[in-house]
């Protein structure tokens, strides 16, 4: 195989899975969210999601997101989570605060919003981001790193609310 095909699958494999922070998924904004790569980082790093209902606390989970978490979500998540929707719709967001293992640190973020009408993974975007950069986020729409996981939720939510 010619040494240009070799690199060349080897990007092709890397951007598989694990970060895609050179992706724009283009779904524009949705609940006031601009849900650009820019746009949830800087949301998310701005706290502008402190305000919706959360969990009471910092707890310990067996996700993959780290031993320490706390979950955001928007009204429209609430209503949906609240009505026992099969299917959530456009504009739920959740935002899932990262901590390390002491439980105060707070060192990075993800988030899931519903983009698209429908079921699948595809009508989720995900994003994963560690401070202080954010610079190598998980990113995307159905990323192939997060919906495997979301995927035993209810229309990829895990979450219960509080």
């Amino acid at each position: 195989m010619h040494p240009r095909s070799l690199i060349l699958l080897a990007v092709l494999a890397a951007s598989a899975c694990g970060p895609s922070s050179t992706v724009d998924e283009g779904t524009g904004v949705i609940q006031e969210l601009d849900t650009s790569e820019a746009g949830i980082t800087a949301f998310v790093r701005e706290g502008r999601y402190k305000d919706w209902l959360a969990e009471p606390g910092v707890h310990e989970t067996r996700a993959p997101h780290g031993s320490k978490v706390r979950v955001y979500f928007n009204d429209t998540a609430v209503q949906s989570l609240r009505a026992g929707n099969a299917t959530h719709p456009v504009g739920s967001i959740l935002v899932k605060e990262l901590y390390e293992s002491d439980g105060k640190t707070l060192r990075g973020h993800a988030l899931d919003v519903k983009i698209a009408e429908g079921t699948g993974k595809d009508t989720w975007l995900f994003y994963e981001g560690f401070g202080p950069e954010y610079a190598s986020n998980y990113y995307g729409r159905g990323h192939s790193t997060c919906h495997g996981c979301h995927a035993s939720g209810r229309d990829y939510v895990t979450t219960a609310l509080p």
